[in-house]
């Protein structure tokens, strides 16, 4: 048994000839390929964007070329999956997909914690240079509060592909252990200042 007729018997295309599967093929190449390029290029705009606007002095080159690297793939993997259901093999397909979708949600999760991050740092920063009682204290909990709800949005993003009472007792029970570790940190804190 050849290549042309697994695919044929495993892959429900009957009804597609050689010359088809040869196009489609050549199609779903040349659709890899300017995934790739266009992977590439948009990276490298980015990168230079980043030194442009001195990224680097406030955010780590390391975390940069992480979040790099993080779209080049995703890009990478949208146009491989164009280029799957290009091919119309609808076993492969439904397989693939089902595996590519995680990618993309990791990407949003991984955006919205640093999203949420930087407005949880800013506020924190605003209260603690304002002239109210016990701001240190105040700073913290807006500072954790917000955090906790950029993260529970990007655990329901990244869990996509799990069922929504899956996602829900996770976000329960990390919910629990964050909040008994934030209670312990702040109650230290508060205790060495007491003393």
């Amino acid at each position: 048994m050849g290549i042309y007729e697994a695919i044929v018997e495993y892959g429900s295309i009957q009804n597609m000839d050689f010359n088809q599967f040869l196009v489609r093929a050549v199609i779903s190449i040349g659709i890899i390929v300017l995934g790739i390029f266009l992977g590439k290029i948009i990276t490298f705009g980015l990168k230079k964007l980043s030194q442009k606007l001195d990224l680097g002095k406030k955010i780590r080159g390391s975390f940069i070329d992480l979040f790099l690297v993080v779209i080049r793939w995703s890009i990478y993997i949208a146009f491989l999956s164009i280029a799957l259901n290009q091919l119309g093999i609808a076993g492969l397909t439904t397989f693939f997909a089902n595996i590519l979708m995680t990618i993309p949600a990791l990407t949003g999760a991984l955006i919205l914690i640093l999203i949420g991050f930087s407005i949880a740092h800013y506020l924190r920063d605003v209260i603690k240079n304002s002239e109210i009682n016990r701001q240190g204290l105040i700073s913290e909990i807006v500072f954790y509060f917000i955090l906790y709800i950029f993260g529970i949005y990007a655990i329901k993003t990244a869990l996509i592909s799990l069922n929504e009472i899956t996602t829900n007792w996770i976000i329960v029970v990390l919910t629990a252990i964050m909040f008994a570790a934030l209670a312990f940190v702040i109650t230290k804190k508060e205790l060495r200042k007491i003393k």
